[in-house]
């Protein structure tokens, strides 16, 4: 086996409290009545590769499939000779309003020696649509079907040109022989993260019914793991294809923080938690909530008077059993911006109140509030010695989409490609058709 061969079979399966002094705190004294407190503002097949061309004449463009009226005839041309394809457009895609559907046995696009048949992007096609429709709650017309399966294929084989190119230039630099043992290497994946995720997608529970469930798009489980050795070996070629990521140096790192300065600046934050009684909870009775209130209030205290010199929280036991906060649950604790909260009394308490010391009552258009000042963080902005770690990890990305779009470019310009949708694409135009498809996520 070559090293390349066991580099891909190795490399495809692994892929804070500010220390401030304490404050003493009195009891906390029954406040003042409400009446007298301001409120707050409101607020895999037989063949390694399924249809590979076994004519004698390999460059031979397939016949024109049923259902493809008016799609231009494929005219290959050895890469080294002059055709009319390298140098002038064929025209935009050609889609008949009276598209007819495609049958699953149709070819639908040949990458060097490899056919794509409809079936084989046709089960993933009628999962898009399902999906859609579903989502939306609303089915496509019949009538228009057609139409919308054509388009949707028209992307399916235009996003699997590229793995069909390193597919097809991998197989030429592997012994044949050695294909079955990656395809047998990469089975035990396919089984433990594939076919889980089909299973979900069908809502079936087994193989027998997987299978039934793709055959009435077309396909099979062998299809499909065919597929996924495809897409798997072809993602690890281009990766040995590539030549090694240059070392980012510090100087980048810097020159890329100093340009982005705004992206790494950070406003201020107050963090805090919160006693809260909602007035709706008590029947809009405020005395009742007052006198929830200063319950919660009286028993958290106990606490701060026993270590007045804590700063992180005290409020979570009571919180989580009696108080009403949006935050209850996470034991009353928030971290705000200043100024951002509707209650400009709260907002007051939060930027005033020492670390650590418990607020009076404060009353909101909803109920009334206990807070507790945790920590408070002023505007910044993310130092370099913080920064630049993931200013490496963007930087390698950068380069390593330029070399991968570099690598591309070499492996198109000899590829011969036809589609039932674009008629012949080699050089400059399938480089320009690829480079413009919409991502896929």
């Amino acid at each position: 086996m070559s090293r390349r061969t066991l580099i891909l079979i190795g490399g495809c399966l692994t892929a804070m409290f500010l220390p401030l002094a304490a404050f003493a705190q009195s009891p906390f004294d029954a406040p003042p009545v409400p009446g007298a407190m301001p409120a707050g503002p409101s607020s895999p097949s037989a063949s390694a590769v399924r249809g590979v061309q076994d004519n004698v004449d390999p460059m031979k463009s397939p016949a024109m499939p049923a259902g493809a009226a008016g799609v231009p005839a494929a005219t290959f041309v050895a890469p080294s000779q002059p055709s009319m394809a390298t140098t002038e457009a064929l025209g935009p895609p050609i889609i008949p309003t009276d598209a007819q559907p495609i049958t699953g046995s149709e070819i639908v696009a040949r990458v060097e020696d490899q056919v794509i048949l409809a079936s084989d992007v046709l089960w993933q096609v009628h999962r898009l649509i399902d999906t859609a429709e579903k989502s939306k709650n609303m089915k496509v017309p019949p009538e228009q079907r057609p139409q919308v399966e054509r388009l949707y294929l028209e992307k399916m084989v235009t996003n699997l040109i590229d793995t069909k190119l390193l597919f097809a230039d991998f197989r030429r630099t592997l012994p044949p022989e050695q294909l079955a043992h990656v395809e047998k290497t990469l089975a035990e994946p396919f089984e433990a993260n594939e076919i889980p995720k089909l299973y979900e997608t069908y809502g079936v529970k087994d193989r027998v019914q997987l299978n039934a469930a793709l055959a009435l798009h077309g396909s099979s489980v062998k299809d499909v793991q065919r597929q996924y050795v495809e897409k798997m070996v072809a993602g690890e070629w281009l990766r040995q294809r590539m030549p090694k990521l240059k070392v980012v140096t510090h100087e980048e790192m810097l020159a890329y923080y100093q340009d982005h300065l705004k992206e790494y600046e950070y406003p201020g934050s107050i963090k805090w938690e919160e006693l809260m009684v909602r007035f709706d909870r008590c029947g809009g009775d405020r005395d009742k909530a007052w006198q929830q209130l200063t319950a919660m209030g009286n028993e958290v205290w106990a606490i701060v008077k026993i270590t007045p010199g804590l700063r992180g929280p005290v409020f979570a036991n009571v919180a989580k059993t009696k108080s009403h906060g949006f935050t209850a649950s996470d034991g009353g604790l928030q971290e705000t911006s200043p100024g951002s909260l509707m209650c400009e009394d709260l907002n007051t308490a939060l930027e005033t109140l020492d670390l650590g010391r418990m607020s009076e009552g404060i009353e909101s258009p909803q109920g009334f509030h206990i807070v507790r000042v945790l920590e408070r963080k002023p505007p910044g902005r993310t130092p370099f010695t913080e920064a630049q770690a993931k200013i490496r990890e963007l930087l390698e990305a950068e380069q390593k989409e330029v070399l991968v779009a570099e690598e591309l470019v070499k492996l198109r310009k000899t590829a011969r490609v036809w589609t039932i949708f674009h008629g012949d694409l080699n050089g400059p135009r399938l480089t320009e058709l690829l480079d413009n498809k919409p991502q896929r996520r």
